[in-house]
């Protein structure tokens, strides 16, 4: 690997890296992006984000998942599957993407929920529709805990692959 591809990947890590964090721990960017929903008050909308708390097995958080409600009781996510071989894929991080769609109940029952959000304007149904299709039918990209995870996915569904920085939101 050169020294220009080892950079690009260091570059596109760090990217990935910062903008996962940032989705899950900068309420500014959230709130700017997204409103907290209540599921007990309404039914889910296309397009809502189940975010779902990660568990060590001793019971101690350790992360978040998230999925994209997409109608009809279902929520679609993507995440990475071990294999067995072992090689640079495993060396890098990188492994098999999946992309799965569960019913959003039984998803539930298997991972604790621990929010819900809507994106502020809305989305559009049809537009969601396609690309989820488009996902369940293309081959996943691999994953990657950093730069292509469950967050850059459900992102992409929406629409909002390039969500503004922190700086971003300093400037009025």
């Amino acid at each position: 690997m050169s020294f220009t591809s080892q950079y690009f990947f260091s570059t596109q890590t760090l990217l990935g890296a910062s903008s996962t964090f940032q989705f899950f721990f900068s309420e500014a960017l959230m709130g700017q992006h997204f409103q907290e929903v209540e599921l007990e008050n309404c039914e889910p909308q296309p397009g809502d984000l189940f975010l779902f708390k990660l568990r060590t097995p001793k019971a101690q958080w350790c992360g978040a998942h998230v999925g994209v409600y997409c109608g009809h009781g279902e929520i679609i996510h993507f995440e990475g599957r071990t294999s067995n071989h072992s090689g640079i894929q495993t060396l890098l991080g990188y492994c098999e993407g999946v992309v799965c769609k569960q019913g959003h109940r039984a998803l539930q029952r298997s991972r604790q929920l621990w929010r819900v959000l809507r994106r502020r304007g809305g989305v559009d149904p049809r537009v969601l529709e396609s690309r989820v299709r488009e996902a369940m039918y293309n081959d996943p990209p691999p994953y990657h805990p950093a730069s292509s995870n469950c967050v850059h996915f459900a992102l992409n569904l929406l629409g909002m692959d390039s969500m503004p920085t922190d700086r971003n939101l300093t400037r009025d």
